[in-house]
């Protein structure tokens, strides 16, 4: 029984594995899946893998492996690569301090206006962008006084301590995305930073879980043309250094997140520990907010805070430029 159970578990997790691969939010199974509690299934392999003591020593190796496979594979655990560890490590006395940045939906949320001063000092960020940025934290941000330029270009709020080196742009609209583009000098050097936050799945999610799927293929469709047309408008015309960050909307195995951005690499994939999760609504706990990075950046630490008053958490990045 112990064996059937654990080979069955092992194998149903592989094709998981592979559906999350293959169709990860490519059509309307594809979006339940990457956006369903994946995580949750880790948690049978608790009492599995010791059950399988008693079996085979090929079962409990059966075990061992399916339950790597659904922590990485499926579910989505992240370590640190040996190259972020290195550049973390080499990040000692004498080295140039890292760029933080910080990327955060407040979801709207008001409550986060009398505490901002002081979580911007907190986070001690070079860069901070803000999504769906209510008017009450805006005017509060403003009214801190930090030593931050703060900026405020329609959902966004935009703080830098860094000088600004080109103004705002701001690119699409709520129903196809929306995107700021803006440079900054850091070290002498200019690095262009980019936010952005594709449209929500919400309504179609909670129209599948009233029973009602015909709005899942539209959101699919809707979020992958939002996330080529951003991307592609981010990559063209100058180069050099740039990071993207914001809430995409789009889990990491996404096939629109990994064709569109694949010219960047994600922070948190690099140098994070845990699932990551940045939006919360019940057991449906997903990675959709990214700090992304091109080759200039070594990544030297990503974290995902907690305890912000928004179904959001923030993702804070540090990054250094590669000699």
């Amino acid at each position: 029984m112990i064996t059937v159970v654990v080979v069955g578990y092992a194998l149903g997790m592989a094709l998981v594995a592979v559906a999350v691969a293959m169709a990860g939010d490519s059509n309307a199974l594809g979006m339940l899946l990457l956006f369903g509690p994946r995580w949750l299934l880790v948690f049978p392999w608790a009492l599995l893998v010791p059950l399988s003591l008693a079996a085979r020593r090929w079962v409990t190796a059966t075990a061992i492996v399916g339950s790597v496979v659904t922590l990485f594979q499926v579910s989505g655990f992240e370590i640190p690569s040996p190259n972020s560890l290195r550049s973390a490590m080499g990040n000692g006395a004498g080295a140039e301090k890292a760029l933080r940045v910080v990327t955060y939906n407040t979801d709207r949320s008001a409550t986060l206006a009398p505490r901002i001063d002081t979580d911007l000092l907190a986070w001690d960020a070079d860069v901070i962008v803000m999504q769906d940025c209510a008017p009450e934290v805006a005017a509060a941000m403003q009214a801190a006084g930090t030593r931050y330029q703060l900026f405020r270009e329609s959902e966004f709020c935009i703080a830098s301590r860094l000088p600004m080196r080109s103004p705002v742009q701001l690119h699409g609209s709520r129903n196809q995305g929306r995107a700021v583009l803006f440079s900054v000098e850091w070290q002498g050097a200019p690095i262009r930073i980019g936010t952005v936050h594709l449209p929500s799945p919400r309504t179609a999610l909670w129209a599948a879980r009233r029973g009602s799927g015909d709005l899942l293929e539209e959101s699919v469709q809707q979020r992958a043309v939002a996330s080529g047309a951003i991307a592609a408008w981010m990559r063209e015309g100058e180069r050099g250094p740039i990071v993207v960050a914001g809430d995409f909307n789009l889990p990491v195995e996404s096939q629109a997140l990994r064709h569109d951005w694949r010219w960047l690499r994600n922070a948190f994939s690099e140098a994070g520990w845990g699932f990551g999760h940045t939006m919360f609504a019940g057991r449906h706990r997903v990675r959709i907010d990214h700090v992304l990075v091109s080759r200039e950046f070594a990544v030297q630490g990503a974290l995902v805070l907690s305890g912000f008053p928004s179904e959001h958490q923030p993702v804070v990045a540090e990054l250094s430029l590669v000699p």
